[in-house]
């Protein structure tokens, strides 16, 4: 029940003779980003696991949380990773202790794609993904459809998620480096390591996430 002494209350202005600051003018450029150049690339895939009615897991690269780790970048080193995502559903990927920059969209044959890499990594019978070893990669480029899709506006930044729309690769690309690219103020190869995952609660705790340890520099 609202107090009684603040019923039939208003709000009151009281507008002052007073020199009024004008805001500063933004700059053309709020942030400049740098030009990265990888030194590694990783093709990955969100997968499902369908059952009847609906799926049954959702999976980064067919393998289930307690898989050994697959992922193992070097402290101060930049990838790109390129991202299949062969669901249905787009997925909000997270990456912990990064930053990354989105590069690009691309369009691909999904149903060709996912036949193809089913084959590769046998899975059997088809529609089961290889959960407990590393999948074999499968180059995205004999499969790519129309051209690469540029950022938007609102994704040109950095980013600690981002979309990934289902029919499509995305490619990021991180540095696994302080935000402004000096080392990382501690050692982050110490410790139990980090992870990378669906940001859907749904998805993240039904095995869309996956431990990753980060390397020494060298």
């Amino acid at each position: 029940m609202a107090d009684p002494q603040t019923v039939g209350q208003i709000m009151q202005f009281t507008v002052i003779k007073k020199k009024v600051l004008s805001p500063k003018k933004l700059p053309s450029i709020l942030q400049k980003i740098p030009k990265l150049k990888p030194t590694k690339t990783r093709t990955l895939t969100l997968y499902e696991l369908e059952g009847p009615n609906r799926p049954l897991q959702v999976t980064l690269d067919g393998q289930l949380w307690q898989n050994l780790v697959s992922e193992l970048p070097q402290a101060g080193t930049t990838e790109d990773w390129q991202i299949v995502n062969l669901t249905n559903d787009t997925h909000p990927i997270h990456i912990h202790l990064v930053q990354f920059l989105l590069v690009n969209r691309q369009k691909l044959r999904t149903a060709d794609y996912l036949v193809d890499w089913e084959k590769r990594n046998k899975a059997t019978p088809p529609g089961t993904p290889p959960f407990y070893v590393k999948p074999k990669k499968l180059p995205t480029k004999p499969y790519l459809q129309g051209k690469p899709i540029k950022p938007a506006g609102n994704e040109k930044g950095w980013k600690d998620t981002i979309q990934m729309n289902p029919g499509e690769v995305t490619t990021i690309r991180i540095r696994f480096a302080s935000q402004d690219g000096s080392p990382y103020p501690f050692d982050p190869s110490i410790g139990p390591g980090y992870v990378w995952h669906c940001h859907m609660i749904a998805h993240e705790d039904n095995e869309m996430m996956r431990p990753l340890k980060i390397l020494p520099s060298k």
